[in-house]
């Protein structure tokens, strides 16, 4: 059972939000930072980058002011956060200037107060070809690297996978050794993700075609292993089979764009785990793959393996796509993604995210959730992709994270008619019972017994109960009315009448059920 917790609060359809990422503090594990795209104009697809923070761990949110722009930029795209071990936050953003096909490089925001405020932005390269970052930082204080912050990306004009890292906390950036910013890990990639192991040790992933490509380093991205294929013969989401109207693939029944992307993560150990969109069912199911020998051998199948099977798989009519993995300090495994498809006989295709857990270093994923409490409608809201009216956008990835105090995701959602910020975070089950107040009632007596501050995804129950002994006849009564005080937190008005012409004493009994 997972709380969902509203993020965003915008009265207007023009900014919609999409396409998010979710860090948790190392440091602080009730800090928590999001960031995602906030458009201005959906049909013109003009939009920039937001980012928010938790200092309770997700409970209650704070937008930070918009993100600085350089001159001729008019805005950033595809958020990825990192932290380093002095307890700053990086942003890493995509800088694009007006019009189509203006990209102009990465650029690193960095943040020293958890997320609330942002410095300028830092362009650590600048190419017209690079997209699609991917960032992560070594928060291991036994790792020989702990503090490096590393980011990869696609520089499409060189055809490469480009690798960038901070040592100083962002005062310098350089790549691997010798080289500048940029320096490439590999050709032919798209999309790539790094993770970092406990050990420090740096994987970088990315998808080539119908093979996700793997490199590795141990010295703190100094130098890199050659490229292999982790995984050969993928089905990536494509056209053909897939309609492509505007150019990018689109699920049956759904106009938003989809892509495979392979995400990854470092488990315990040597344990690897890679995860895609995969098609070869002739419906859209997550694939993957995992090594625990830091990628010196495969278990799974050389194409990859479902992530879930059996009774634990998707029914037939439902696209499982947009994979993300993140893992826990245990060990556990996490990889979330979206179902879509009518969750009724008859009903509208909807979007629910799931989350599979592995607790055997990616040997297998079962113990599937469903994390929304609600399903949701891809097609509310919907921006133009790249403003044109053939394929919408509700993001190419959203967040998911896992700390100590269990996996946060981060996704868009459209329940309240604008596609918003949502955060998801599991309860945990009780009952957890204690007396709020006591308080003697003069006879025929009405009070109103007011409590705030509680978190408006806890379920609470309140029973006022009489102690002062008199059989025969109802001492009280009352009625629960709910206050929503805040975008987060909750006013309970628990109204108690004495129904008897002698005063009597009440205890304000609560019961949590989950929290």
């Amino acid at each position: 059972m997972y709380c969902n917790t509203q993020v965003t609060f915008d009265a207007s359809t023009a900014n919609a939000r999409s396409e998010s990422a979710i860090i948790v503090n190392p440091l602080d594990p009730s800090n928590v930072v999001g960031s995602s795209k906030r458009f201005t104009n959906p049909q013109t697809y003009d939009f920039s980058l937001a980012a928010y923070a938790s200092f309770d761990g997700g409970t209650s949110w704070t937008e930070a002011a918009p993100l600085g722009l350089q001159p001729g930029w008019a805005g950033v795209s595809d958020p990825t956060l990192a932290w380093d071990a002095a307890g700053n936050v990086y942003l890493v953003g995509l800088a694009f200037g007006a019009g189509a096909d203006t990209l102009i490089g990465m650029a690193i925001y960095r943040s020293t107060d958890g997320g609330q405020t942002w410095s300028p932005p830092n362009l650590i390269h600048q190419s017209p070809g690079d997209d699609k970052q991917w960032a992560a930082g070594d928060n291991n204080p036994a790792s020989p690297h702990y503090g490096n912050v590393y980011v990869v990306w696609d520089d499409l004009a060189a055809g490469t996978c480009a690798f960038a890292r901070t040592t100083d906390s962002g005062t310098t950036w350089r790549g691997t050794a010798g080289q500048g910013t940029g320096s490439a890990l590999g050709t032919d990639s798209f999309a790539p993700q790094v993770s970092v192991a406990s050990d420090g040790t740096v994987y970088v992933v990315w998808l080539a075609g119908s093979d996700v490509m793997f490199v590795r380093s141990t010295d703190g991205g100094d130098s890199f292993t050659s490229p292999v294929a982790a995984v050969h013969g993928i089905t990536p989401l494509a056209s053909p089979p897939l309609p492509a109207p505007g150019g990018f693939p689109e699920l049956p029944g759904g106009k938003f764009r989809v892509l495979s992307i392979a995400a990854c993560t470092a488990g315990s150990g040597q344990t690897l785990v890679l995860a895609w969109a995969d098609y070869r069912e002739n419906v859209s199911r997550i694939y993957y793959a995992y090594s625990n020998d830091a990628g010196s051998s495969w278990p799974s199948a050389p194409s990859g393996q479902p992530l879930l099977r059996g009774a634990e798989a998707s029914g037939a009519d439902q696209h499982d796509f947009h994979a993300q993995l993140a893992a826990l300090p245990d060990g556990s495994i996490g990889c979330a993604f979206y179902e879509f498809g009518a969750k009724w006989p008859g009903g509208p295709p909807l979007i629910d995210v799931q989350l599979a857990v592995s607790t055997d270093s990616g040997v297998s994923f079962g113990n599937r959730q469903t994390v929304t409490d609600r399903a949701w409608d891809p097609a509310i809201d919907a921006p133009l992709s790249h403003g044109d009216p053939q394929t919408t956008f509700i993001g190419d990835y959203f967040g998911l994270a896992g700390s100590p105090n269990g996996w946060s995701v981060f996704w868009t959602d459209t329940r309240t008619g604008v596609q918003e910020m949502f955060f998801g975070s599991e309860k945990t089950i009780g009952p957890w019972s204690g007396v709020q107040w006591t308080d003697t009632l003069d006879p025929s007596a009405t009070i109103d017994y007011f409590t705030w501050g509680w978190p408006a995804c806890w379920d609470v129950l309140w029973t006022p109960m009489a102690t002062t002994p008199d059989g025969g006849a109802p001492q009280i009564s009352w009625k629960v009315q709910v206050e929503r005080s805040s975008p987060y937190l909750l006013t309970y008005h628990i109204v108690v009448t004495n129904l008897t012409s002698m005063p009597v004493s009440v205890e304000g009994r609560y019961t949590i059920l989950a929290m």
